[in-house]
């Protein structure tokens, strides 16, 4: 449980997510993460703003937010904070393998917490580039639990009037593959894409569900641990170009062209999001120690964003990092 409300401690972030300066003169940089046995490097102009554990044996997660320099659980199991730091949008529930019927809309400029009523079961949460519009994937539930995903749902912070669009792929899904499989991502300014198929075929649509463009063999997204694919202009995304035992290999794929034009150098164990757009963040283990990395498009060069010790549990790991939400 939160010592204090949730709104008061959104209040207090308002200062210090996005945007934040560089750490001051005599702090240290490496700023422990509550829940974890791990650090944040905190003196870069790309934040951590918040995050999710998963934990119960990978049934559930917790999501933690920002407060100055420390991070404070949430009722959430995602607490997702929008570019420019204004928005948080709260997925309730922590249980996995769920969809929800209402996410909580929080405004940091006020501290008012409104929750909106969805018009269709949705996961997946994502903010646009400007930090204005959340994206959902939608579904229909059956009776045996299994989901349909019938399209995407949209949500505008500043009349928080959802709005469902019907369009494919509506592809069944049951258990681990909800909220990962054939999800919705931001494909940059008015446009969304899903995963077609399973050769590596991307569908791009606009906002109201028409299909624009189709890529094929590009690989496919990192469904789960991927807060966003395309890069902040939209000019790029990231795709699982294959996987064996030593982890998965990265690509980055033009948008104008569907080229390949960058490969991530070594091998990972998820692609986590973009740092901003020469910059991707992946996640790497060495021994019992997981590792979110920079990693410079043109260089290959690596800087340590995270580190996080692996701590043996009754099934498999205590609770350890999952998504990661870097916000300027």
């Amino acid at each position: 449980m939160l010592k204090r409300s949730v709104a008061a401690v959104l209040m207090a972030l308002v200062v210090g997510v996005a945007g934040a300066p560089s750490a001051a003169a005599g702090e240290k940089p490496w700023v422990r993460l509550a829940g974890t046995v791990g650090t944040v490097n905190d003196g870069l102009p790309v934040r951590l703003a918040s995050y999710s554990l998963i934990w119960d044996a990978g049934q559930a997660f917790h999501g933690y937010l920002r407060e100055g320099r420390t991070f404070v659980k949430t009722r959430y199991r995602e607490a997702l904070v929008a570019p420019g730091g204004r928005w948080v949008a709260g997925v309730p529930d922590r249980r996995l393998w769920r969809a929800t019927g209402k996410i909580d809309l929080i405004d940091r400029g006020t501290g008012r917490t409104h929750a909106v009523r969805m018009p269709a079961p949705v996961t997946s949460p994502e903010w646009s580039a400007d930090g204005g519009t959340l994206l959902l994937t939608a579904y229909r539930k059956h009776r045996d639990g299994a989901l349909t995903v019938i399209g995407f749902v949209t949500l505008d912070a500043r009349d928080r009037v959802p709005r469902l669009v019907r369009t494919g792929p509506q592809r069944r899904v049951a258990d681990w593959d909800i909220g990962r499989g054939f999800r919705f991502f931001f494909a940059g300014p008015g446009r969304v894409m899903a995963r077609h198929d399973h050769k590596g075929g991307v569908a791009v649509y606009d906002m109201d569900g028409r299909r624009q463009r189709f890529y094929k063999g590009v690989g496919a997204f990192d469904e789960w641990a991927a807060v966003t694919v395309a890069s902040p202009s939209g000019r790029l995304f990231a795709t699982v170009l294959g996987e064996n035992d030593k982890g998965r290999r990265i690509g980055v794929v033009d948008a104008a062209t569907g080229r390949v034009v960058h490969r991530v150098g070594g091998h990972a164990e998820s692609f986590a999001g973009w740092y901003d757009e020469k910059h991707v963040i992946v996640m790497r283990v060495r021994g019992r120690t997981q590792i979110f990395q920079r990693v410079s498009l043109s260089s290959g060069a690596t800087l340590d964003l995270i580190r996080e010790k692996l701590v043996a549990g009754p099934a498999e790991y205590e609770p350890h990092l999952e998504r990661v939400n870097f916000v300027r």
